[in-house]
Formats: structure tokens, C-alpha cells, sequence
């Protein structure tokens, strides 16, 4: 069996692939260890590529031309993160390169092009899975290498000592606070010794280099079980792969089911929508004000709704997304379904067309610039669902990956938080002291920093805000950021920081004296 055959040859040569995962394990510490968003972020990303390269031409796997635009999008995000200090953007910037490395690598292995999109999200899952139930490979692999070499001492006493050592010290940072707390003579023993040890770092430390060793082992160990082509219900038994441990496989999808059933619900909402569609054109778009509810501007019209809409506009996706898998084919079915795509479009027109109104009167915010980026994804994605009606090969999912993927990281790069603050600042006239506050403490403050950094009390811009204690406050902030971005310069090296830390440092020496005479007042 080829899943026996690829584990026995990662058992037998695990001095190579067990010596990959230590050297790893290490670098994936240094890396990233309290540290997600620094200089090191994007190296440790370029180091997961070239080990999973290393790892798969030991079992004679070459990297395909097709997979390069997945490494790239890895690389793109990871410098990503060290050009922002949003918690958000490193959040989804960290799923966005596990997804499409788990994508990568699942190219590699399978003749992915088979599959439809549910069956991809399937997939996915079942290799989480198999991965999780793949961790004691890499500790039963080494286990099975030191008791068959145990005579071999001179090659193998060094790699026991560490790996003993390492897991005395796991031990020990959770046991050994626990024994000074429980004797008071142990702990006057060892507590002056100790005192200058901080066990929580060790044990982070520790548990990042666990995870850093243990999971690439092991995600690589469930990717040769093969077990994702077992899932091959209806599938085409005359399409061929084209790659080791590939299946014959087709459309991972029954459509057992009467067209009819999706004619007539599908009919039904699209005259719902249709009857809206024609709403939104009319008062919303033309601007027709007449037949408008007493007590209702048309402004109040404009704004109201969005989220609502946003909502429907999902479900359509999801809807579209079960009528075109679950029904046999049926040319009205198909008509049907791109009267509701049309529709979904005129309802994210409206949506983005709100948003702005929101914009308008109450300025940009973090969430405001994610939901029109949003829009904007839902609406490509919806045009490649239009596309795949019509078209049974084409490649759904990797549309989807290659949207989502390219727009994310353009999103990314784009660093919302600076974008608001800008946008903000040149519109700021009639505003109050709280959404200055905003700009402060609830956007990504490191990030907006330089451009609040610009702003000049003395302008008659700023004359409706109290200078004095908003210059306060501003020396605060930037006191803030200077003292709390010390020895960012190496390993945690970051853009928005330092750039944040040089602005803080300009402000508070240009602004020193000012300070100090409204105290002397």
C-alpha cells in the first residue's frame, strides 16, 4: 500500500526527517515565540516552504508550477504582518497562511482539480483531523530509530541528552513552582537560587518548541496516510490523476436530487428579490423620494438596512452554492439561479451604497473599510458562481482561494488602521473629542500614530476641540508608544512600530515645552 509504503520510508529515515523537525522546532521558537508580528514572522513563513521542499524530495515529490502563486501568498502575508500591528489583520493573516498551505500541500499530494468546492472544504477538515491523530507518529517513529540503533551510542547519546533534557524542563517549569509553593525549607532551599528564573517563559518557550517539532511531523505523516480518497462518493471513474496516491476521481457530488424541487423555491425567492431589486433602483439608486413613509428621510432610508442586506447576500451564496451540487441539471433550474445571482449583486450594490452613506456622515472606522472590502469579495465570488452554473469545469474552489487570497493580501498591505486615520483626519470639522479618542484607542494606535502625529493644534481646523487637554492626552499616547517600543530593532522589528516609535519621539520633543508650561499654569 502507498500510505504504508511513504510512513515506513519517514520511520526509516527519521534521523533526516525527525533531525528536519528538531532543526525546525528551533527556528519556529526564535521566530515567533511572544512575537507575531516583528521581522522574524515573515523568515519563519520562507522556513516552512523550504522544510516542506526538503521534506517532500526525500519522498521523491517535485514542486508543481501551480503551487507557486500558494507559497507566494504565504510570503506576501507573513511580510504583512511585520507592516502592521493590527490584532486583527495578524489573526487572518495567520489563518490565511494556514489555508493556503494546507492547500498547497494537499496540490502536491491529490489531483485536486477533481473536486468541487464542498468536497475541498470536506477535505480540509478530515486532514485537520488526521493531522491531530498523527502527533505520537514523530515520538513512536524516534522511539522505533533509538531502539534500533542503541548500540550505536556515539551517534545517537547527544540527541537523547537533548531531547531528555527538553522534556525535564517542560516538566520541571510546571512541577517546580508548584513544590516551592507546597515547603516552606524547599523553598528557602532553592527560592534565592531560583528567583531570578521565570518558569512561565519556560514553559511557553518549551511549549512553542513542542509544537514547532510535532506538527509539521505530523501534518505530513496524515498528507501520506491518503486517507482524503476514501471520500470519493460519485465520482467519475474515468478521469485519471495525475500524481502519486491520486484517485480516479470526478465531481464530488450526488445531484440525486429533482430539479423541479429547486425550480419552485428558487422561483419563489426570485420574484421576492426581483420586487426588491426593483425597490432598491428606484428609491434607492434613482433617488425617487415619492412614496416614502411619513417621518422618514430619505437619508434615514439610505442608511437603514445595510446588515440586513449583507446577511441575505451570504445566505444567497450559501443557497446558490447547495442548488448547483444537490440538483440534477436543469437549463430553468440554471436561468433561475442567475436571476438570484443578479439579484445578490443589485443587493451588494445597495449594500456598499449604505455603507457610504454610514461613511458620509459618520466617518471611516476599521469595521467599515472590512465590510466594503467585503462587498467587493462577495461580488467576484458571486460572479465566478454565475461562470460555474454554466460551466461544470470550472475550478470553483480555486477561484475562490485565488479571490480571497489576492484581495486579503492587498487588504493586508493596505493597512486599514492608516487608511481610517487619514480619512478621518482630513474631514475632522464638526467632530467631537470622542472620535478623536477613537482614532487613539480603538483603531490599531501604533499604526495611525504618524498621521495623528501630523495634526496641528494651532489650525483653525481643530479650533471646536479642547487644545489643552487633548494635548495632554496626545503627549500620554506618544509617551506611551516610545517607552513601550524599546528593542524593537532585531528580532521583533516591525514597520508600523518603529515608524510609530521615530513619530512618538519627534512629537514628544517637539511638543516638550508646551507641556511643561500648561503645568507651570
Amino acid at each position: 500500500m502507498k500510505e504504508n509504503m511513504l510512513i515506513i520510508k519517514i520511520r526509516d529515515n527519521y534521523k533526516y526527517f525527525g533531525g528536519l523537525s528538531l532543526v525546525y522546532g528551533l527556528i519556529f521558537t526564535f521566530c515567533l515565540y511572544k512575537n507575531l508580528s516583528g521581522i522574524t514572522f515573515p523568515v519563519c513563513i520562507g522556513v516552512t516552504i523550504v522544510f516542506a521542499i526538503l521534506f517532500m524530495k526525500k519522498i521523491n515529490y517535485k514542486i508543481m508550477k501551480h503551487s507557486l502563486p500558494y507559497m507566494a501568498g504565504m510570503i506576501l502575508l507573513g511580510i504583512s504582518s511585520a507592516f502592521t500591528t493590527s490584532v486583527f489583520l495578524h489573526i487572518f493573516n495567520i489563518v490565511g497562511i494556514l489555508l493556503l498551505f494546507m492547500v498547497f500541500m494537499i496540490h502536491q499530494f491529490y489531483n485536486d482539480y477533481v473536486w468541487n468546492f464542498p468536497a475541498y472544504l470536506k477535505r480540509i477538515f478530515i486532514l485537520v483531523g488526521t493531522t491531530i491523530q498523527s502527533v505520537p507518529y514523530i515520538y513512536w517513529h524516534g522511539g522505533w530509530f533509538f531502539s534500533k540503533n542503541k548500540d550505536n551510542r556515539k551517534n545517537n547519546t547527544l540527541i537523547a541528552v537533548v531531547i531528555g533534557f527538553i522534556a525535564a524542563m517542560a516538566v520541571l517549569c510546571i512541577t517546580l513552582p508548584l513544590l516551592l509553593r507546597s515547603d516552606i525549607i524547599f523553598s528557602k532551599l532553592f527560592g534565592k537560587i531560583l528567583e531570578h528564573i521565570n518558569f512561565a517563559s519556560l514553559f511557553w518557550i518549551n511549549l512553542t518548541f513542542i509544537l514547532g517539532f510535532t506538527l509539521p511531523y505530523s501534518f505530513f505523516i496524515a498528507l501520506c496516510r491518503y486517507n482524503l480518497n476514501q471520500y470519493n462518493e460519485g465520482v467519475d471513474i474515468t478521469a485519471k490523476g495525475n500524481g502519486p496516491g491520486e484517485y480516479p476521481g470526478g465531481r464530488l457530488s450526488p445531484r440525486n436530487f429533482d430539479p423541479i424541487i429547486g425550480i419552485t423555491f428558487t422561483s419563489i425567492i426570485s420574484l421576492i428579490y426581483l420586487i426588491y431589486c426593483a425597490i432598491q433602483i428606484m428609491y434607492l439608486f434613482i433617488g425617487m423620494r415619492i412614496g416614502l413613509p411619513e417621518q422618514v428621510t430619505y437619508a434615514e432610508y439610505a442608511r437603514s438596512g445595510f446588515w440586513e442586506l449583507l446577511f441575505v447576500s451570504v445566505i444567497n451564496f450559501i443557497m446558490i452554492l447547495l442548488c448547483m451540487y444537490l440538483f440534477r441539471e436543469n437549463v430553468v433550474l440554471k436561468v433561475i439561479l442567475t436571476v438570484i445571482c443578479g439579484c445578490t449583486f443589485v443587493m451588494i450594490l445597495s449594500s456598499g451604497y449604505r455603507m457610504m452613506m454610514y461613511v458620509g456622515e459618520y466617518y471611516l472606522t476599521f469595521l467599515r473599510v472590512l465590510v466594503l472590502w467585503f462587498l467587493i469579495v462577495l461580488a467576484l465570488i458571486i460572479a465566478g458562481m454565475v461562470v460555474s452554473i454554466y460551466k461544470k469545469r470550472f475550478p470553483l474552489f480555486h477561484y475562490i482561494v485565488a479571490v480571497v487570497g489576492v484581495m486579503y493580501i492587498g487588504f493586508s498591505f493596505s493597512r486599514p488602521d492608516v487608511i481610517v486615520a487619514k480619512y478621518d483626519i482630513a474631514r475632522w470639522k464638526g467632530t467631537s473629542d470622542a472620535d478623536f479618542y477613537y482614532l487613539m484607542y480603538e483603531v490599531s494606535s501604533i499604526d495611525a500614530a504618524p498621521e495623528l502625529a501630523k495634526i496641528d493644534f494651532n489650525d483653525e481646523e481643530w479650533a471646536s476641540v479642547d487644545n489643552g487637554f487633548i494635548q495632554q492626552s496626545m503627549y500620554n499616547y506618544f509617551l506611551y508608544i516610545s517607552e513601550n517600543n524599546e528593542g524593537i530593532f532585531f528580532r521583533k522589528a516591525n514597520y508600523s512600530r518603529i515608524r510609530a516609535k521615530l513619530a512618538a519621539e519627534r512629537y514628544i520633543e517637539e511638543h516638550k515645552d508646551d507641556i511643561n508650561s500648561n503645568y507651570s499654569r
